[in-house]
């Protein structure tokens, strides 16, 4: 049973109740769900983030001769600095209706944050970060392991591992299994609940992003340094993980250095994914890459090697924010940083072809970014297309079908049985 998995409205409504001044949890299981309040009524100011200790009691209900019937009863309590919330008491006068089993906990870290208008009236969204609970985490190492850091017996010196785009909801099993048993994270990613949640897992978490990145100065560099803090923190503390925003291998220089070098220092490296840039564009755009192809290229590199593009296959060029350049800026761009793209692409689209730059969110309270234009028209949107944009150039048109005799025989039963073994011939 994992309750706190499910969508289940009330434990969500319970929260907002905790939270919102002159609202408080009902601790009566019995008693109706607070409902949403209507979408024109007024929004609660913003609050300082706060920590609160979510309780979810399962109870088995008798039924008098029905079948047994398994509900819950829930309730918010607020988490003093250094409170211990297995300690935390039921509250008082609660009555359960059955028998009460194990309860599950949950640390859950709740943050306001300022939302685009809606309709013309400001909203404050709610963000409830899981920080910790009794039914949601990895299998603890076994015991025979020998002590906290190690991870089974073939556990490696580094493991290179992917956050997802959204961390806080990406993040994958195996990757928090990696975190939770090694001596030290090091991360490179800006989202603002990265490092809290990452600090729930491990005991020591360095940040890369302040170490790596100079206004200016070459991104390689930066990288060389990362790879060089990683390899240092394995070779003294193994082992650690080298945490990357995103898929860890994609549009990504640091981990290969890591690897590069881990090899001829001995140390065993293993890589787990993550949810890339790749993944999100497909889902926010609607794309099957499978229908029509896709091509891909970063978009740098595709000015310097002059590359030809298939108008009649999807492209996505990556990287389009710090186009022409390997130095390290977050200055805004001017038009001309796009002139030879707008040139290189006319080679292969019409001007007033329309191509999508996206930016993916990495916020569940943030929408992604999308804009629309026409291929000559992208220097207008310079000041708006930032490092983590992406471009998708759809198909001018569908190449046609040439092998008719293929396409006659893909519902035949005739060639199947010809291409296969064991059909009647």
């Amino acid at each position: 049973m994992d309750i706190l998995r499910s969508r289940d409205g009330r434990l969500l409504a319970l929260l907002g109740e905790a939270v919102i001044p002159g609202g408080n949890p009902a601790p009566d299981s019995q008693a109706p769900p607070p409902q949403p309040p209507p979408s024109d009524a007024p929004v609660a100011r913003p609050f300082p983030d706060m920590r609160l200790a979510l309780t979810v009691v399962p109870v088995l209900l008798d039924g008098k001769g029905r079948a047994r019937e398994l509900t819950f009863a829930a309730w918010v309590s607020p988490l003093p600095d250094g409170a211990d919330p297995e300690t935390l008491p039921m509250p008082e006068g609660m009555q359960l209706p059955g028998r009460a089993l194990a309860p599950l906990r949950a640390i859950v870290q709740v943050s306001a944050q300022q939302l685009p208008d809606a309709g013309g009236a400001p909203q404050v969204g709610l963000s409830a970060l899981l920080l910790r609970s009794s039914n949601m985490t990895s299998p603890a190492a076994p015991e025979s392991a020998g002590h906290p850091g190690e991870f089974e017996s073939a556990a490696p010196d580094i493991w290179i591992a992917g956050l997802g785009i959204t961390t806080a909801g990406q993040m994958t099993r195996e990757v928090e299994q990696a975190i939770r048993a090694s001596r030290e994270v090091l991360y490179l990613d800006t989202g603002v609940a990265t490092r809290p949640l990452l600090e729930s897992l491990c005991p020591r978490v360095t940040s890369l992003y302040e170490l790596t990145y100079s206004e200016s100065q070459p991104r390689r560099d930066g990288y060389q340094r990362m790879a060089d803090r990683v390899l240092q923190s394995a070779g003294e503390n193994p082992p650690v993980t080298f945490a990357i925003h995103g898929h860890p291998l994609v549009a990504a220089t640091a981990p290969f250095l890591v690897m590069d070098r881990a090899r001829s220092l001995g140390l065993k490296v293993r890589v787990l994914p993550g949810v890339s840039a790749i993944d999100t564009v497909l889902a926010d755009l609607r794309l099957d890459p499978v229908v029509h192809g896709i091509q891909m290229y970063e978009a740098t590199d595709l000015l310097l090697r002059r590359r030809p593009l298939q108008p009649d296959v999807p492209a996505l060029l990556w990287q389009i924010g710090p186009l022409e350049t390997c130095l390290h800026t977050m200055r805004v761009s001017t038009p001309a940083r796009f002139d030879r793209l707008v040139a290189h692409l006319g080679l292969f689209y019409p001007p007033r072809h329309e191509v999508v730059a996206i930016y993916c969110s990495p916020h569940p309270l943030l929408p992604s970014k999308v804009l629309r234009f026409a291929i000559e028209d992208i220097g207008q949107y310079a000041a708006e297309i930032h490092q983590g944009f992406s471009l998708y150039i759809p198909p001018v048109a569908a190449r046609p079908i040439h092998d008719h005799e293929l396409l006659a025989q893909l519902n035949s039963v005739e060639h199947l049985n010809q291409i296969t073994k064991g059909g009647t011939r």
